[in-house]
């Protein structure tokens, strides 16, 4: 079946009392006008037009970068709801099909709630909900059980306010009925605007088919007016996301706590441990173990990877068999290859590490490539910046790293090498070969005795000019 999505995004939002438009105000790293739009989407929509008017720049923006395809029509005045779907004219005049009405702050419509609106027989379809509080939303007013009025509550009286039976803001209509009936709505209301609610009374007058279709989950249809509600709204798309990921064979415990964002993916017999946060594009294979307080973003991890707890990454890809922390930071271009290991306190930055390299404790490596089975001893440094310059340093295969190196770069060591512990590498190591840069220790035998004497009697006259 043809039909056509109408989203209206046009609203201020005073109640979230911010600077930006309502509809981009993000839930798990999204817009909530994305879950909207993704829906719609789904339903099988030929076409999905969004009406943009507050800020409208940053909403169009936004549509460009991650819904290229979607239309934008512009509501330069915001005069209400039925203004709103009357901007889409010139891109629905010729259509004469199903037009489903949305509402830009409902994150959690399901496509197939979209869908059935659409295949509903009628002129207009109105989906209505049951609720105990339904402040906020306009009421249902029915005779002999058919719908009749919609009435918003700003105009509601005390008893019409009582009623429980409330408006979801979602509609469809024959698009060509719809577009006459919009010319002869008036903004004779407290608000002094043109409700979209106002069509169903014309409707009625004309003869047409007007039906309701009732929902039993409020929860998705309910919109997003405050940050309380946006909060509501998260926990419920994160229910939904770890809920989807359980049942596809992940195993994740204390689920409540875990943040994970919708376009991560995660293989099976993957245990995680919240509360964690996994963020962006992060695709996670099977068999891995994520720990507790770890916080993941667009990043690789491949099959049979350990992150242990208190680990941060972004940018990472981490293949087959890589280990990393607990307590490590990996920055983004960071590669471990398979059976690479990054330990407790490591920081890394754009360092490849080949296959069985590892570095487990104290270390930054920054701009540079381990190569295979190579050790790197704790407290390594590679000092890549020069303050106007980032510099590479190359480390071969098979090499050991004593404790405490700083290699300044541009620096090469070659494979099967040794740098002794507390070296400061500044000059190309050949292959196999020792390399030994520190001072040479002197023994003053007593000598400590005497600066000690000598730091007492120091402190002593200091006290005693003080107290003089």
């Amino acid at each position: 079946m043809d039909f056509k999505v109408v989203i209206l995004a046009a609203g201020k939002g005073t109640r979230f009392k911010s600077k930006f438009p309502k509809v981009l105000h993000r839930i798990l790293g999204k817009p909530m006008l994305w879950y909207v739009l993704r829906s719609a989407l789904e339903s099988g929509a030929s076409e999905v037009v969004v009406v943009t008017g507050h800020r409208r720049e940053l909403v169009e923006d936004f549509i460009r970068s991650e819904f290229p395809n979607v239309k934008v029509a512009v509501q330069e005045k915001q005069l209400g709801t039925g203004h709103a779907v009357l901007s889409t004219y010139e891109y629905l005049k010729d259509y004469g099909g199903k037009l489903v009405v949305l509402n830009g702050d409902m994150p959690l419509i399901k496509s197939e709630d979209i869908r059935r609106m659409a295949e509903t027989n009628g002129d207009m379809a109105v989906l209505t909900a049951v609720t105990e509080n339904p402040k906020g939303y306009g009421r249902i007013i029915e005779e002999n059980g058919e719908v009749v009025r919609i009435v918003e509550e700003k105009d509601a009286s005390e008893e019409e306010r009582k009623i429980r039976k409330v408006n979801t803001g979602v509609y469809s209509f024959d698009s060509k009925k719809l577009f006459e009936a919009l010319r002869e709505v008036r903004n004779e209301n407290s608000q002094r605007e043109y409700y979209l609610t106002d069509v169903l009374e014309i409707f009625k007058k004309k003869g047409y088919k007007v039906v309701e279709v009732v929902t039993d989950n409020f929860s998705s249809v309910m919109g997003v007016n405050n940050r309380y509600e946006l909060s509501v709204a998260e926990r419920e798309i994160q229910r939904r996301i770890v809920k989807e990921l359980q049942l596809s064979g992940v195993t994740i415990h204390n689920p409540e706590t875990a943040y994970i964002e919708p376009d991560v993916e995660v293989g099976r017999d993957t245990e995680i441990f919240a509360p964690v946060f996994i963020r962006g594009r992060t695709k996670i294979g099977n068999n891995c173990y994520i720990g507790a307080f770890s916080d993941i973003g667009d990043s690789e991890i491949g099959d049979e990877v350990t992150v242990e707890s208190h680990c941060w990454m972004r940018g990472a890809l981490l293949r087959k068999g890589a280990s990393v922390g607990p307590f490590a930071k990996l920055r983004p271009g960071t590669v471990l290859d398979e059976g690479a290991k990054i330990g407790t306190f490591v920081e890394t930055k754009k360092a490849h590490l080949e296959r069985g390299a590892k570095a487990n404790h104290l270390t930054y490596l920054g701009d540079c490539r381990v190569g295979e089975n190579t050790n790197i001893g704790a407290g390594t440094i590679t000092c890549n910046y020069d303050g106007f310059k980032k510099w590479f340093t190359d480390i071969g295969k098979n090499v050991f790293v004593g404790s405490n190196t700083i290699f300044i770069a541009p620096v090469k060591v070659g494979d099967w090498s040794i740098t002794a512990a507390g070296s400061v590498i500044n000059r190309d190591v050949p292959e196999n070969s020792l390399a030994v840069a520190r001072a040479k220790q002197v023994n003053y035998p007593g000598k400590a005795e005497r600066i000690r004497e000598k730091l007492k009697k120091r402190a002593e006259d200091e006290h005693s000019s003080k107290d003089s």
